[in-house]
């Protein structure tokens, strides 16, 4: 597979190959591919999604997919109390297990 870097990421993607902590720019791409598969599966499992420097992108990313998707639920502003609760119930019930 053939990946275009634009032309204002190349030199980043040189400065971590010759930072030492990469192979090759293809060792590169393939750890951030990891890392993004990794967060993908923990949001599977229902786990949180990670507050680090990458937050907005990855929601963002869940937003255009969740618009795609087509699956709109209308909710009024009590429905939120309801949600809100059934959130704490479920976060309550998963730490109980850890």
């Amino acid at each position: 597979m053939n990946i275009n870097v634009p032309d204002s990421l190349k030199s980043f993607l040189n400065e971590q190959v010759n930072s030492g902590g990469y192979a090759d720019p293809d060792d590169f791409v393939a750890k951030l591919l990891e890392a993004e598969v990794a967060m993908f599966e923990r949001l599977k499992r229902g786990e949180a999604l990670p507050l680090d420097e990458h937050f907005d992108r990855r929601l963002e990313v869940l937003l255009d997919e969740a618009e795609k998707s087509g699956d709109y639920v209308t909710a009024a502003k009590e429905d939120f109390g309801k949600m809100e609760h059934e959130a704490l119930e479920l976060f309550r019930e998963k730490h109980k297990s850890s």
